[in-house]
Order: structure tokens, then C-alpha cells, then sequence
């Protein structure tokens, strides 16, 4: 006689399929809704802002845009639970003298098994005409990491590099942007600066 599934639960043997891990990642949203997959129990949530756009001067050189920062959260969660994000988009470079954009924040927000969530990763500051801009700060996270500072023009057609991303974009070169998640773009003494690179939000479920 063939064994039914209540017969093998009654043996010991578990109906439940085990969870597979899984990461959802996304590179633009805004107070876009991520619902927690059914069979999670935890979820590690990296949130990166985005880079600073660099400095532009004619007579000093360009400064480069800073990093974005990045925070890490571990949290309990159970399936069908929601968060709200939101992903920094990129900024442009600039070309006229003066300062940078400063790069936007990326955020994620909202309740779960674990408690409350509130963690955002600030965007690098914009380069200014010969000096470079601050990495952006992150909080919220069990752990917080600030980008990297633009670095400061030497002179003019000697123009500043951008601060790397906490997540480890790279910061751009002379009049180049940066690259994501999180780069600062270069200064610029007569062409456009380099923009500041996109952020970056995932959810990796166990």
C-alpha cells in the first residue's frame, strides 16, 4: 500500500520545502513597496547613495564630487511583510563654474518581524571649484559607512577625481562621472564636470 502525504507527516517526515535564498536588487525606485518573499525569516538589507557631481573653475580647476555612504541591516522578517525605498538617482555634472550637485540619499523604511526599520545612506557632497566634495554619511544600519571625499583640483587642467562609493563605485576621473553604486564624478577646469553615479538598494533573504 502506497504511503499519502499525512502518512509520511505521521513518520516524521516535514510537508515544509525549505527556503531559497534570494536577492532582490534595484537601482531605481521611488517610495517604491518590496514585500518580503513567503518562507523568509531574515532579510539583509545594503542601502548605497548616490555620488556627487564634480566642481567646475575655469581658473583653479574642478574639484571632484563625493562618495556615497552605505549601511547594512540585518532584521527578522516574515512573508508578505513590506518596506518602502527609495534608490538615489544619478546627478549630472555641471558646465559652468561653480559647484557640484550634491548626490541623493537612498532610504528604506517600515516594520517588521524584527521592529522598525529606518536606514538611510546619504549622497556624496558636489565637488566645489577647486576643492572636493565630502563623502556622504549613513545611518540606520547595524553598520554605517561614509564615501569617500572628492579629492581637491592641483590646479587648473589638473582637475580633482571624485570619492569612491562606500559600495564601491569608483570615483571618475577628470571631467568623467562616476560609477555605480555611489561614485563621485571628476572636476572640470573648461569642459562639463562628471556627474555622480546612481545608488543601489537590495534585500537578500534567507
Amino acid at each position: 500500500m502506497g504511503l499519502s502525504v499525512n502518512n509520511l507527516i505521521g513518520f516524521g517526515v516535514s510537508s515544509s520545502v525549505a527556503f531559497t535564498p534570494v536577492t532582490n536588487t534595484y537601482t531605481s525606485g521611488s517610495s517604491a513597496t518590496e514585500t518580503v518573499p513567503a518562507g523568509a525569516s531574515s532579510v539583509v538589507i545594503t542601502v548605497d547613495g548616490g555620488g556627487g557631481a564634480g566642481g567646475r573653475g575655469s581658473f583653479t580647476g574642478g574639484g571632484g564630487g563625493g562618495g556615497g555612504g552605505r549601511s547594512v541591516k540585518t532584521i527578522a522578517v516574515s512573508g508578505g511583510q513590506t518596506l518602502t525605498y527609495t534608490v538615489a538617482a544619478a546627478v549630472s555634472g555641471r558646465a559652468t563654474n561653480g559647484t557640484g550637485t550634491n548626490g541623493n540619499a537612498s532610504t528604506v523604511s517600515g516594520t517588521v518581524s524584527g521592529g522598525s526599520v529606518s536606514i538611510t545612506a546619504n549622497g556624496g557632497s558636489g565637488g566645489i571649484t577647486s576643492v572636493g566634495g565630502a563623502g556622504g554619511t549613513a545611518s540606520g544600519g547595524d553598520t554605517d559607512t561614509t564615501g569617500g571625499q572628492g579629492f581637491d583640483a592641483v590646479g587648473t587642467n589638473d582637475d580633482g577625481a571624485g570619492g569612491d562609493g562606500a559600495g564601491g563605485g569608483s570615483g571618475g576621473g577628470p571631467d568623467t562621472n562616476g560609477s555605480p553604486p555611489g561614485g563621485g564624478g571628476g572636476g572640470s577646469t573648461s569642459g562639463t564636470s562628471g556627474g555622480g553615479a546612481r545608488g543601489e538598494v537590495s534585500f537578500a533573504y534567507t
